[in-house]
């Protein structure tokens, strides 16, 4: 039996024992601030750990709709600073890609892909450094691409924010303009998974609830790191997300 499942059900909340339900609220907290200053990673934080408490295959459409809240909050908190071609352009791409993906993940077992992502973050990480992956060269339109496939890998994995901030940064995206447009873009993917997830029974009431408690929780964390990176370096910056996207492999490739 997992423990943080009592048996004595008056010490429950929304299925969690109170103790399990904190942890929860101060990690969706710290994940949260962490991505709002950095546009990135909040959901690859909150994953291993919704997973231990309510298993991967509840957790995943829990910190989707749950990023609802968190990707509403960066894009209202960085509305001003928003790149809507860019976002025009990733949708494309980004809603079919999140159907095909939360239908794949209603039909496999989604955490043995979670190696093959983490080698892939961490290439990328390498590929940044190299003469050819450095610079500024994304075309816009190629964002319909990259919109399929992060669409994709999240509606897999259930957060896939570090594929495309390489992408987002190649064009020139910096602190509030690569937040509130990654909050933007990534909205379709989270609205087109969520559905999708529902489509197969995988959102029960419970697993809303909780979710609707972690990204209410998130709204603030997100608000308050929003304030934050008005005042980190450009350097500094490149070099806070670049270290959650090696973080995030290696989670995936242990955790996995």
């Amino acid at each position: 039996m997992n423990p943080l499942y009592p048996t004595n059900r008056i010490a429950l909340i929304f299925e969690l024992s109170y103790l399990t339900a904190v942890v929860i609220a101060v990690a969706a907290f710290a994940a949260a601030l962490m991505g709002g200053v950095a546009g990135i990673g909040t959901a690859i934080v909150m994953i291993p750990l919704l997973t231990f408490a309510v298993g991967i295959r509840e957790a995943i459409p829990i910190i989707t709709v749950a990023m609802l809240f968190n990707n509403a909050s960066r894009w209202i908190a960085n509305r001003h600073y928003v790149n809507y071609k860019v976002v025009f352009w990733f949708w494309l791409g980004a809603i079919p890609g999140s159907v095909l993906g939360a239908t794949a993940f209603a039909n496999l077992p989604a955490n043995l892909l979670a190696d093959g992502l983490g080698i892939f973050l961490l290439a990328l990480v390498v590929f940044r450094h190299l003469p050819f992956g450095s610079g500024q060269g994304m075309r816009l339109r190629l964002f319909t691409i990259v919109g399929a496939i992060q669409g994709l890998l999240s509606s897999l994995f259930g957060g896939a924010g570090p594929f495309g901030a390489h992408f987002f940064l190649s064009y020139g995206l910096l602190r509030n303009a690569f937040i509130g447009t990654g909050a933007a873009a990534g909205s379709a993917i989270i609205v087109a998974a969520s559905a999708t997830y529902t489509s197969f029974s995988l959102l029960d009431e419970n697993a809303i609830a909780i979710a609707v408690m972690v990204g209410s929780i998130m709204v603030v964390g997100a608000y308050i790191g929003g304030m934050i990176v008005k005042h980190v370096p450009d350097r500094a910056f490149a070099y806070i997300v670049e270290t959650i996207m090696v973080v995030a492999g290696v989670t995936l490739i242990f955790g996995g």
